[in-house]
This record gives structure tokens, C-alpha cells and sequence, in this order.
């Protein structure tokens, strides 16, 4: 039936930290038991239960919570212990006053009666909740929340509430799969803590509204049903319910697909611009369900270059309700030669079901390539292949998944290996990603480094170190959202940095929510050799949402330009995103990492944006493209380079700030490896620490000529600084 509600709960991110009261201070109590999860379900699902009167009530608790949870994630300016206390005790107190007004609420007094029968109910199937207050004598006050699934014929346990010892407990009962009509009749037992008490029992009798049928065919331009990602909600309750049929990916997932934070159950996280973020299911054709007579919406998603769809329906019980749901595209990108690609994807793929449901999933996002991942560790392996190659492709139409490893990841980073023949592993040499990228290449595949634009998991270690050998083919400078930190700072010294993105679904949301275009060419039938060409070539952008046509005379992102003369550069940048969404509200030109020139558009803005200009090309260096959606969404190019002969394309002033703060990466892992030389005997289990140890010697070899080559930079520079006329 129904699924966890997914609305965005109040935080207090843009408010005042709260300061306490002073005539409060000496008031401040412990909080109740089970109060803070209490309030955070009941604001998460409050539409139904909390009158207009309440609303402000609910806020007020909403922000506290909102301050909770920035106080549990780090430490907060003007958030002490003191302030938490306060705000702990004060949720407390005001959801207990909150639930004693909810409307429904169900008061149970089994003070003078160990039995009893509750009149007809009339339960709300699309709401799903109801608050008890449960009272068993004058002790303490409680909270609890308690799912009931009506499925359970034998298990008692979820028809089984804990309750506190002799005092008042507030139950948030959350239903699930309640029988349609009634009148339905349920035996419900109220358990305390105290081993020697028996169960109170209440006769829960109810009904509810007859149910109706809803049918939904989602179809593409020719008119044919395409998979798409779908998300079905209440109107009223805004509860969220899981579309019937939705593909099954919980098997080929890891535990982590249970979490709030990646689930819940069938359904993904999507990290798209608002009002679209949410959980979505994966949706592999038409469906038809059952639902309670009412309003209901639903939201449709089937990548970036398709508008997304929010249709009001109305399900009238007893009859039958069918839409055709007709995805249109608002730019067709493959034809223009460039195809999107998810360059981080986890998934079982050991069977052809595997295969069938991944695939749904690339078609519902409009990917061409889902490269999916077998993930490592120093000790084992995740998300198992049948196998590596081109025999181990599958493919459907312009979609293609090509099996690739994440592998290996430890205090060197994650790094990324795609479009391989075999697996490329050796416990013996598992932090050397030298040899790793060696082989990758060897077999014609691309190694590159992800969580490079989160600035996570080491990977900053990772890129001071390899960057130098010219091993990397990419760096994923977008996740969840786009951050050219690093990416910026290697171009500044010099190097080439191909921009690759990749969702790291299931731990980052659902498939293609964040993806790279390659300019693959439109001679024919796309073919996914020619992307993985493009790549490393840099012929790429990223993006959440806008599109980019980048040019520097006729060169494109990657494209490298001999500079002989003094001559203006024409620039030109295309962008284009949906109106009231996507559309591009800012279009930048980026040299060396700061805004060359800006165009801004129109409020609303409008579908198209362009900036053209002459620029000198100096000694060289590098130009990109980045675009800002109205809806708050990105894009950026790969640079095309300007290489002046005697000249590195980097930007000379900043180039010892830069080669300090690779030194200090340098040092880092060098205190990575003496402190590991130390514990690795007094943490026999500890396998990380083993693989550093083991492969100590090489690394620090690594380490040496890395220094080298940033030394070798200085005198480079030096030079170039009276080449410039600097000196």
C-alpha cells in the first residue's frame, strides 16, 4: 500500500540560532520519552491530523526540530548544550500539547477498565494515520510510533503497541494495507514494559470509503509506452503510495536501500531541483491499481531533455479512472550528437532479470549509457557482474549498460574504472592505482576518480598523487549537485580535467538524476564505443538540468587550440534549458576559474541564452562554459585549451598557492603510511591498515616523484615568469 510520506520537513537552515529564555532556564526539564521521533513523524505527516488553528503550533516545532537535526550533523554556532537541552524539552512539551488536538484522536482510559470497544470509525485509507492516547494511570508521559500492517494474518506483533508503565503513552499508529468498506473489527493490545502486566485491549472497529481503479499509460512522442519514473500522492494527506508493478531493485541492492534516506523500499531519492525532488519507483510499463476514492497527483520524470509531468487525477470508487500520461521531449540531445551518460551506478546485474530491471531504469531516466559497477574494498567485492566485455553488454534501442568497477577504494580514494573486459584487482597491490590505471588502459578502458566535486573519501589524496602521471581520464566534479573546486585548481596548474558525473546510486539517489553529455557524433546508430571515445577525448559537459553548445572557433570541450598569433578568440555559448525550470538564468564564461564574462537572462527566464565574445588569447590557458537554471540547476563544460608554444595552459599567479597545497596532500599521506607502518601490529584485523603497510614502499616511491614533478612545476614556472616579461 502506501510508502513513508516524503515531504520536506521545516528546518531552521536560514534562521537565527535560538537563544534561551532566561526565565526558562531553570524550567528546563528532560524530554519525554520518545517525544522527538514522535514530533518529527507527526510535522512530517501532519495534513489530515493538524487543523489550520494548529498550523503555527506545528511550525514553531518543526524549526526546533530543524535546529536538532543541524546539532546531531556538527558542531553549530550558538547551539550549546545548554540550547539543546532547551530545545529538546520544549519539542517535548509542545507536541504533547499539539497531539491532545489532533483531529481523531482516539482517547483509550483502561483506568477502571481492562477492556475496551470503540464505536464506529470511519478511517481515512489515502491519511493512514491515527493518534491514540493510551492511559493506564498517573505515571510519566510517553511517546511511541507503530506501524500496523492489516496483511499480518498470524504474527500478533504488529497488532502489539508497547506502552509506557502506569501513565499516559501517544501513539502515532501508522496503517497499512487497511481493508476497503467494513465494517472491519480488530483486536488491538497495549503491552507495558512491566514483564508481570497484562495486555489492555481496545476492539478497534472501523471502515472506510470503497476504493476505485486508477489506470496509467505513459507514452513517448511516437505514441509508444516508455518506463518512466513515477511517484504517486494523496492529495489531501500527501501521503505517498507505491505505484503497483514498480520494478523490484531491493535484491540487487545492498542493505543501505532500506535507510529514510535512500528509500523507502522499492522506491529512490531523486536529487533534482524542486518542486521535482523526491522519491520516485521505477516504472517499467503501464500499470493499473486499486486506490481509496479521492484526489490524487501524479508526478512523472523521465530524464532531463523530457518535461516533466504533474496530472491531477480524480479516483471515483467503484469505477474506473484511465490517463495516457504523454512524455514530450523539450530538446532532443542525441541528435545533436550528444548522449548522456551515469558514469557511477551499483547494481546487481547476475541474471537477465537483473539485466530487464536496470534496464527499465536507464530507459525511465533516458539514459544512453549506465555504466554499473562492481564495488571494492580492501577485503571483498559488492554488487557482483556475470561478467566484464562487450558479450556482457546489454542493450535496448539507444540504452546501453556496460558492466565497470569502483574498485579501488580506501585512503587514496575511490577510483573508477569503465567500459572494461575484466576486473582489474590485486589484494597484493590494492592501494598502487598506478598499475590499476595501467590496466584499465591496457585493456581500452578509462580510469577516473569520483567524489572529486563532493571533496570526499580521500579523494584529494587521490589526485595529488595520480594527476601527475597523466593516468586520469575523468574526474565526477557533479554528484548531487556540481563543486569545480579541485577541478579548477589542477586546471590552474596545468592539467587537463575531463568533467565526468555520476549519481553513486543507491547511496546518491536514483539513476541519471545527474549526468554527462559526450559528443558521440550523429553518423548512425549510437553506438556506446563512441561515447566512451568522447569521454576520453573530454568531449563532455555536465548537468542537472541546462543544455551547452560551447565553442572557441570551431573547437568544442577537450578540443586543445594552437595559439600563433594575438588574434581575438570567438567565443560563442549556446544554452538552453525549460522554460520555468531548466532555463538558463546565468551563462558564464570561465578563464582559470573566475567569471570572464556573464549574461544574464530574463525574469522568468526564457528558454534560450546566448553569450558571445572576442577574447585575447595571452599565453594561453583555458576557457568553460557553466550555465545556472532558473530552478537552480547547472551545468559546466570541459575547457577547450589554448596552447601557446613555450607555455603551460595554467594560471602562472596562482601556481605556488597551488603547489603549496599539494605539498601539504603530499605530507599527508606520508603520515598516512608512518602511522599505519605503526598500529598495523597492534590491529591484526584491521585490513586497511595492512594494504598500507604492504604497500608502503611503492607508495611512498609514488609520493617522491609526484614532489618531483610539482618541484619540476616551480622552475617551469620560473622560466615562463621571465618568458612573460614577469622577471
Amino acid at each position: 500500500m502506501a510508502a513513508a510520506v516524503c515531504l520536506t520537513q521545516v528546518t531552521a537552515h536560514d534562521l537565527k540560532a535560538p537563544e534561551v529564555p532566561p526565565e526558562q532556564l531553570s524550567l528546563i526539564q528532560p524530554p519525554l520519552a520518545g517525544s522527538e521521533t514522535f514530533a518529527r513523524d507527526l510535522t512530517r505527516h501532519w495534513q489530515g491530523l493538524v487543523s489550520e488553528d494548529q498550523m503555527e503550533a506545528s511550525q514553531r516545532i518543526a524549526e526546533k526540530l530543524g535546529w536538532l537535526e543541524k546539532s546531531g550533523k556538527g558542531t553549530v554556532a550558538g547551539l550549546g548544550i545548554r540550547e539543546t537541552a532547551w530545545l529538546k524539552w520544549r519539542v517535548s512539551e509542545e507536541i504533547r500539547a499539539l497531539a491532545d488536538g489532533v483531529s481523531g484522536l482516539q482517547t483509550l482510559d483502561f483506568r477502571q477498565k481492562g477492556f475496551l470497544e470503540s464505536d464506529l470509525i470511519d478511517v481515512d485509507p489515502q491519511q493512514g494515520l491515527m493518534v491514540l492516547k493510551v492511559v493506564l494511570g498517573d505515571g510519566p508521559v510517553n511517546f511511541v510510533t507503530h506501524t500496523m500492517d492489516f496483511t499480518t494474518e498470524r504474527d500478533p506483533a504488529p497488532y502489539q503497541i508497547p506502552v509506557g508503565v502506569g501513565g499516559t503513552t501517544y501513539v502515532l499508529l501508522r496503517l497499512e494495507e487497511i481493508p476497503a468498506g467494513g465494517p472491519s473489527t480488530l483486536r488491538v493490545g497495549f503491552q507495558s514494559s512491566e514483564a508481570s502486566a497484562p495486555p489492555r485491549w481496545w476492539s478497534f472497529k472501523f471502515r472506510t470509503p470503497e476504493f476505485g481503479n486508477l489506470g496509467v499509460r505513459i507514452v513517448d512522442d511516437s505514441g509508444a509506452p516508455v518506463p518512466a519514473m513515477v511517484r504517486l500522492t494523496a492529495k489531501k494527506s500527501r501521503r505517498i503510495w507505491e505505484p503497483a508493478g514498480a520494478a523490484d531493485l531491493r535484491p540487487m541492492m545492498n542493505d543501505v536501500t532500506s535507510l529514510p534516506i535512500y528509500g523507502p523500499g522499492r522506491g529512490y531519492m531523486m536529487w533534482v531541483p524542486e518542486p521535482w525532488r523526491g522519491h520516485y519507483w521505477v516504472m517499467p510499463g503501464p500499470f493499473e491499481m486499486a486506490l481509496p476514492a479521492g484526489e490524487w497527483e501524479v508526478h512523472v520524470w523521465r530524464g532531463l531533455e523530457n518535461v516533466p509531468v504533474k496530472l491531477d487525477v480524480t479516483v471515483k470508487a467503484r469505477e474506473w479512472t484511465r490517463q495516457n500520461i504523454f512524455s514530450k521531449r523539450w530538446i532532443d540531445m542525441g541528435a545533436k550528437g550528444w548522449f548522456a551518460g551515469d558514469d557511477h551506478v551499483h547494481a546487481r546485474v547476475m541474471s537477465g532479470e537483473d539485466a530487464d530491471k536496470l534496464m527499465a531504469w536507464t530507459r525511465a531516466a533516458d539514459l544512453a549509457v549506465c555504466n554499473v559497477l562492481e564495488m571494492g574494498d580492501d577485503v571483498r567485492t559488492w554488487y557482483a557482474q556475470r561478467g566484464f566485455g562487450p558479450q556482457y553488454r546489454v542493450q535496448n534501442g539507444n540504452h546501453w549498460i556496460v558492466p565497470g568497477q569502483e574498485d579501488p577504494r580506501g585512503v587514496l580514494g575511490h577510483a573508477i574504472g569503465l567500459n572494461l573486459t575484466e576486473k582489474v584487482r590485486d589484494l597484493d597491490r590494492y592501494l598502487d592505482h598506478r598499475w590499476v590505471a595501467q590496466e584499465i588502459h591496457r585493456q581500452g578502458g578509462l580510469y577516473g576518480h569520483t567524489h572529486v566535486g563532493a571533496k570526499a573519501l580521500f579523494v584529494e589524496r587521490q589526485m595529488a598523487l595520480y594527476t601527475p602521471f597523466e593516468l586520469v581520464d575523468f574526474n565526477s566534479v557533479m554528484q548531487a549537485a556540481l563543486n569545480t573546486e579541485l577541478m579548477y585548481h589542477y586546471l590552474n596548474l596545468g592539467y587537463k580535467m575531463t568533467a565526468s558525473a555520476g549519481t553513486d546510486t543507491p547511496y546518491g539517489g536514483t539513476v541519471g538524476s545527474v549526468r554527462v553529455y559526450a559528443f558521440a557524433g550523429n553518423s548512425g546508430e549510437f553506438n556506446p564505443d563512441a561515447w566512451f571515445r568522447a569521454v576520453k577525448k573530454g568531449h563532455t559537459f555536465v548537468s542537472t538540468g541546462p543544455m551547452i553548445d560551447f565553442r572557441v572557433g570551431e573547437a568544442i570541450p577537450g578540443d586543445e587550440l594552437e595559439i600563433r598569433d594575438d588574434k581575438p578568440l570567438k567565443v560563442r555559448i549556446v544554452a538552453s534549458g525549460l522554460v520555468g525550470k531548466s532555463a538558463p538564468k546565468f551563462v558564464r564564461l570561465i578563464r582559470f576559474g573566475k567569471i570572464l564574462k556573464e549574461v544574464t537572462g530574463t525574469a522568468p527566464a526564457k528558454g534560450n541564452l546566448e553569450l558571445e565574445c572576442e577574447v585575447p588569447p595571452g599565453k594561453g590557458g583555458w576557457l568553460a562554459a557553466q550555465v545556472i537554471g532558473e530552478d537552480g540547476s547547472e551545468a559546466l563544460t570541459t575547457p577547450v585549451y589554448l596552447k601557446r608554444q613555450g607555455f603551460r595552459t595554467w594560471d602562472v599567479e596562482q601556481v605556488p598557492q597551488l603547489l603549496d597545497a599539494q605539498e601539504a596532500v603530499l605530507r599527508d599521506i606520508e603520515n598516512v603510511v608512518a602511522d599505519s607502518k605503526k598500529l598495523v601490529g597492534s590491529r591484526p584485523m584491521d585490513y586497511t591498515l595492512k594494504s598500507v603497510a604492504k604497500g608502503a614502499d611503492t607508495l611512498l616511491e609514488h609520493v617522491a616523484q609526484a614532489r618531483n614533478h610539482y618541484r619540476e612545476l616551480a622552475s617551469i614556472r620560473e622560466k615562463e615568469l621571465v618568458s612573460r616579461k614577469l622577471r
